[in-house]
């Protein structure tokens, strides 16, 4: 059974090298390209191995994720039909509708809340706080930004002229709604520890069976998250996931067995995927 993940493409926050969190923002015209470039790596890659596509799929609450999944399955010949996916229990999915793409939109799947330090510069963070305080919130298991103070860096009802924020949250209470009502707890400022403990119900309660019942299916998800299926998955320790950096649009593909043990996982363009993490290692150590 085999997991396609990989991160949205390049975004507007990626390409100005800001820390975006729940910031709803869009695709760049490259991100754009590089989430058709993904689809064709995996419809190349099914088709020299005589595998079926994908059979389903998920992405986050974001916008960045869906542009990127409505990209991958024009480029498949698919038709998305959009489930939002919210409270303790995700839906049980008997069966999928032919004639549409099933996919299912999860604030579990969001990127890492980077509280306060959301919609600031990665260079100008780490000037601030030093290169070693900034590693280690940035990349460390436990490591954990300020809390955002949500009635400065939300979009508020009465916002009106120049916030001082070039890049907000959208407003929860109407982005999130379907969530408030389910009484989900979002947060306001994540560890990748925390980020692994919404995503692991997900997981286990909706992604996996759906796996075992349907075949393979495609999760666009953020750097964080993926990281987060591997820390669950592969069973990365605490101490290696800090070395663990996820690039844009480069689909990886997760082998697991019938007991969803792990097999193996390997990235279907690696090379780029080489170079492209070590630009993410990097990011914001130097302007």
């Amino acid at each position: 059974m085999r997991l396609y993940a990989l991160r949205h493409g390049q975004s507007e926050v990626n390409s100005k090298n800001i820390f975006g969190g729940w910031i709803d923002v869009h695709l760049t015209e490259k991100g754009l390209k590089q989430a058709k470039n993904s689809a064709v790596l995996i419809k190349e890659h099914c088709e020299k191995n005589g595998l079926e596509l994908p059979k389903v799929g998920y992405t986050s609450r974001l916008v960045r994720t869906e542009e990127t999944m409505r990209e991958i399955l024009k480029e498949f010949g698919k038709d998305p039909e959009f489930h939002i996916v919210s409270g303790p229990e995700p839906p049980k999915v008997e069966h999928l509708d032919n004639g549409k793409f099933e996919v299912y939109q999860s604030w579990r799947l969001n990127e890492r809340h980077y509280g306060s330090w959301q919609g600031q510069s990665k260079h100008k963070m780490m000037e601030e706080v030093g290169a070693e305080q900034y590693m280690y919130i940035r990349r460390d298991y436990f490591g954990k930004p300020p809390q955002a103070d949500l009635t400065k860096e939300m979009v508020q009802n009465f916002d009106q002229g120049d916030t001082g924020y070039e890049f907000k949250e959208p407003n929860r209470h109407e982005k999130y709604l379907q969530e408030e009502l389910s009484h989900d707890d979002l947060p306001n400022g994540e560890s990748l520890y925390d980020v692994v403990q919404r995503v692991n119900p997900l997981l286990e309660k909706l992604i996996l069976p759906n796996l075992k019942k349907f075949g393979d299916g495609i999760i666009v998800g953020h750097g964080s998250t993926v990281r987060s299926l591997l820390k669950i998955l592969e069973g990365v320790s605490d101490s290696d996931i800090k070395d663990v950096n996820i690039p844009n649009a480069i689909p990886l593909v997760i082998e697991l067995d019938e007991d969803f043990k792990f097999v193996r996982k390997y990235y279907l363009d690696p090379e780029s995927a080489k170079v492209n993490a070590e630009l993410v290692r990097k990011e914001g150590l130097k302007e």
